[in-house]
């Protein structure tokens, strides 16, 4: 069980940091304007909290929880 811990908190992070550093690359590469970069930005990664968030809830997917064994 906490090797499955383990794996489900590795998988989160590793979405996370993957799809905001693709978000924080798009908004790079085609916004000029610096407050739209960093609005881009900041935008992009709650966007991405909530969806990960919700569909964690959806499934009751409580990993972060901690539980007596």
């Amino acid at each position: 069980m906490p090797v499955e811990r383990v794996i489900h908190a590795a998988m989160f992070i590793l979405l996370l940091i993957g799809l905001c550093s693709l978000s924080a690359w798009a908004s790079h590469a085609y916004l000029t304007d610096l407050i739209l970069q960093v609005a881009a930005v900041a935008l992009s990664w709650g966007t991405i909290l909530l969806v990960l968030y919700v569909s964690f809830r959806a499934v009751s997917w409580d990993w972060w929880k901690v539980s007596s064994l």
